[in-house]
């Protein structure tokens, strides 16, 4: 990654002051480029929205204005952000980092809102000609640069696809995604995260309604996810409702109604195929008795390895099997 231009603007609305860089930040300090490339890397790899500019967009009339230097159209952008929060106490201040790099062949640009977070550091004072260290409160303190952000954008300037995280905030009695709606005046599409969010869902409405058991509809939903990702970087909703309600017509039939009445397409792009695949690797279930468990999918789907018993007076049994040796995972 070689970072071309690299601004930050204060959106420092506790104080009623947006205080705009006239200048790029020098990127020889030690550390720094290490630090705002993981935050870069760490937001490309978390869940986004995905979309693509067209040339009527304000973000994209925005930076294609040549005849503003990056400090100008940065600067600009920061005033419209700023002017949507400023009147919010829902919405923290922060610092609005903006930037351009270089990737492969493709170049990019980014906003990423960075909250302050209050945090205490030492401070060296004298009291009566004593030396005393003290601890001060910080309230303006970046987030370190493993930690996601709340809000930003990331865009491909060969094009125009796009990739944007927000939160939802309380203005003017509404919860709405600002980022997007008042600030880019975008339309994202759904998230990956959300999407799924939507299908257990359905999955729980449907299997209530034809007594599956909630534990075997969301594990079967997982697993079918995680299939379609590792195959196909996709996810396919078809596919969830023939492991799920397998030889139910009517349940399938009843699934398939709620997930068109959710405007749900039947193949789900997934932009991060590596983040799910790790993230539903295993099965996770607790038990009644307090238990938790955590089987890899590859064995929770051979029968011979594991495998859910239902008992004759209603309860459960979780049977492992074939296990050669048992390791205690006990660390200090």
């Amino acid at each position: 990654m070689i970072l071309k231009h690299v601004i930050l603007h204060i959106l420092d609305k506790d104080a009623g002051n947006l205080i705009a860089s006239q200048a790029e930040i020098d990127l020889t300090q030690p550390g720094l480029h290490d630090y705002l490339e993981k935050i870069i890397l760490k937001f490309q790899t978390g869940d986004y929205k995905p979309g693509t500019l067209t040339g009527e967009d304000y973000l994209a009339q925005t930076i294609d204005n040549n005849g503003l230097t990056f400090a100008e159209k940065t600067t600009q952008l920061a005033e419209k952000l700023f002017d949507n929060i400023a009147a919010s106490e829902a919405v923290p201040a922060g610092d609005l980092l903006s930037f351009e790099f270089a990737e492969g062949t493709d170049d990019f640009f980014g906003l990423i809102k960075l909250n302050f977070a209050p945090r205490y550091a030492h401070i060296v004072d004298y009291r009566d000609d004593q030396l005393v260290n003290n601890l001060v409160l910080n309230q303006a303190v970046l987030p370190g640069a493993n930690q996601k952000a709340d809000e930003g954008i990331i865009v491909n300037l060969m094009t125009g696809d796009y990739m944007l995280v927000e939160k939802q905030y309380l203005i003017d009695g509404h919860r709405i995604n600002y980022f997007s709606e008042r600030f880019l005046q975008l339309e994202p599409e759904v998230s990956t995260k959300d999407n799924i969010k939507t299908i257990k869902r359905a999955v729980k409405t449907v299997a209530d309604k034809f007594d599956v058991p909630e534990h075997e509809a969301m594990a079967a939903t997982q697993s079918a996810i995680f299939d379609s990702v590792q195959e196909d970087g996709q996810i396919n909703t078809a596919d969830i409702a023939e492991a799920v309600f397998k030889g139910n017509i009517s349940a399938k039939q009843a699934y398939q109604e709620v997930i068109a009445d959710k405007e749900i397409e039947t193949e789900i792009a997934v932009p991060n195929v590596e983040r799910y695949e790790k993230k539903y690797r295993l099965q996770r279930f607790k038990l009644d008795s307090g238990i938790e468990i955590a089987i890899p999918m590859d064995i929770y789907q051979d029968r011979s390895k594991v495998e859910f018993v239902n008992n004759p007076d209603g309860t459960m049994s979780l049977v492992i099997k074939d296990i050669e040796s048992i390791v205690n995972k006990f660390t200090s």
